[in-house]
């Protein structure tokens, strides 16, 4: 009973360290994880100790990296991973075996053993899902091009988990031969697998239907949070990690009829998740032995950054041949992230790492969380500063005219919405030989477009970069076919700030509308509710002149 109130008294000072520490790093604009990891650092062991049991600290570490897994997991879409293209996710695993094997060379050559070494390039290769989508998503940068590339390489990093666990596990075997160890995480993975499969695919809509959740809406929460904490005691029963039971529970759920929903209702429980999550790793910092050993540290700091970086620039260069947007990207995923505690953990427990080594990657890795607010946020202006230090400016002019070259440079008509309206549109255009150019953000709707034979983009139009990628100063013509006017009149405004002389024509859905759009600069604005009473006022008439023509002659008829 005694451990029981002392978990709820640890739970408590979590909880009150990351709200208020949280609260302080908001209002110094620095960002809520950022104090997050600090209330770690300040309440545990390092400094004023108010958590002391090192069983308890692993505990709350290993049930926040579960638990943080889970949603992420949850949120985690094959169809966004596959919208952002094969290059980018080709150059996504590309980067992720580099820097694997290059971290694992680094270490070797620092008289590492082979094995630990490898264990050390696979922690390291993996980037921060979660602080990255936050800051890109605050900083409205989801649709650059840094970001997408950025978003596909950490997607295809968090889909490696599961290999990369199953490495460190066979690499921490206890000396049984090597089909014995591969057999066995083979084996216990695939049985934790096909046992949530079963659960989330034949138990769990059997439990629930659309009359159910309509009714209440507590119940996907629990489902939610019994799901990931069965998952998350399975992965252990079975000698697997459990942070990786809870991110596949995550990652079957998210792929459910009831996924959307369950994702809505979740988002308050990710908040405290990620929470619980950076304070746990804030709790495994060790000030003092980071103090004696701060050369070091910082040496390996930077040196990983500077390798993640000309690491993952040479693997994007190839598919996209922007040097800054390359560069750019490179640095918003440059620090080492929450998956990587996973894995050092098993290394740990594997008796892989010794203590000391596993207090190096873990500071190295608290560290470059303690960056990545600055290094993400700034990505694109500290990208182009270095790529002007790095490239003579002629060659850097001309590299990036090249690489932001239009879609096409000459006259094609840019289509804004592909529902019904834009799809017509579409084809009416392309019927009288127009080259079309069709821009939505929806990923399936983009897939429709380009079954139709257009060329695609996918992006939010009201951002001025997707614009410029869909070659707004050269087009003929921009239609807008988006039936929020809201987001119409920000699209008008947006084409005309950049092309003053192309022409933009859009709906309105309401006649309301329809002059707020004209004021913004929209060249043509086709009315819906006047056009729609235009059309039936003329064919009520045409019909009108029709029946009277037929009912003409019987009329001759008759008075004859």
């Amino acid at each position: 009973m005694g451990d029981l109130w002392t978990l709820i008294l640890d739970t408590v000072i979590v909880l009150g360290g990351a709200t208020l520490f949280g609260l302080i790093f908001e209002k110094l604009k620095l960002g809520s994880v950022l104090g997050y990891l600090s209330a770690g650092v300040i309440v545990g062991p390092s400094l004023l100790n108010l958590i002391e049991s090192q069983d308890m600290i692993h505990l709350i570490a290993e049930m926040g990296v579960a638990l943080l897994l889970f949603t992420i997991g949850l949120e985690f879409s094959w169809k966004r991973l596959v919208s952002f293209g094969k290059k980018a996710v080709l150059s996504g695993a590309i980067a992720l075996l580099s820097i694997m094997v290059v971290m694992a060379g680094i270490g070797v050559a620092f008289n590492l053993d082979w094995r630990a070494a490898l264990a050390i390039g696979a922690s390291a290769s993996i980037g921060s899902t979660a602080m990255v989508l936050r800051i890109l998503r605050n900083r409205k940068e989801m649709d650059a091009t840094h970001g997408r590339f950025s978003l596909a390489i950490l997607l295809t990093q968090d889909v490696a988990l599961i290999p990369l666990v199953l490495i460190v596990s066979f690499l921490a075997g206890d000396g049984s031969s090597l089909a014995t160890t591969i057999g066995s995480a083979v084996l216990n993975t695939a049985l934790l697998v096909v046992g949530m499969t079963l659960v989330v695919s034949l138990v769990i809509p059997r439990l629930l239907d659309e009359k159910v959740i309509a009714r209440n809406r507590e119940i996907p929460i629990l489902l939610a949070i019994t799901t990931a904490i069965g998952a998350t005691w399975a992965a252990h029963a079975l000698g697997v990690s459990p942070a990786l039971g809870a991110f596949i529970a995550g990652l079957l759920l998210a792929e459910g009829r009831f996924a959307d929903q369950m994702r809505a209702d979740a988002l308050p429980l990710r908040t405290l998740f990620m929470a619980v999550f950076f304070v746990s790793i804030g709790l495994l910092a060790d000030i003092s032995w980071i103090g004696m050993n701060v050369g070091l540290v910082l040496g390996a700091t930077v040196l990983l950054i500077v390798a993640k970086t000309v690491i993952t620039y040479f693997s994007v260069h190839p598919f996209h041949r922007s040097i800054v947007d390359s560069l750019a990207t490179a640095i918003a995923i440059s620090q080492v992230g929450e998956f990587s505690f996973v894995l050092l953990d098993s290394a740990r427990n594997g008796g892989l790492i010794d203590n000391d080594l596993f207090k190096l990657a873990t500071s190295v890795t608290l560290l470059t969380l303690f960056l990545t607010p600055f290094m993400t946020g700034n990505a694109q202006r500290l990208a182009l500063g270095l790529a002007k230090i790095l490239v003579p400016t002629r060659k850097l002019i001309m590299s990036e005219r090249q690489a932001h070259k239009n879609v096409d440079p000459h006259n094609h008509v840019i289509v804004i919405g592909f529902g019904p309206t834009g799809r017509t549109a579409a084809r009416e255009i392309n019927d009288a030989d127009q080259e079309v150019l069709v821009v939505d953000s929806g990923p399936q709707i983009i897939r429709e477009a380009t079954k139709c034979g257009f060329d695609t983009i996918f992006g939010d139009a009201t951002q001025l970069a997707i614009l410029e990628k869909a070659g707004i100063k050269t087009a003929s013509a921009v239609v807008v076919a988006v039936p929020d006017h809201i987001s119409v009149r920000i699209i008008a405004s947006q084409c005309k700030h950049a092309a003053p002389d192309i022409p933009v024509v859009v709906r309105s859905r309401f006649h309301l509308f329809a002059e707020e759009l004209n004021v913004v600069g929209a060249d043509m604005v086709l009315d819906e509710e006047q056009t729609m009473g235009i059309l039936l006022g003329r064919s009520t008439l045409t019909l009108i002149r029709s029946q009277s023509q037929l009912n003409l002659p019987d009329s001759t008829s008759e008075s004859a």
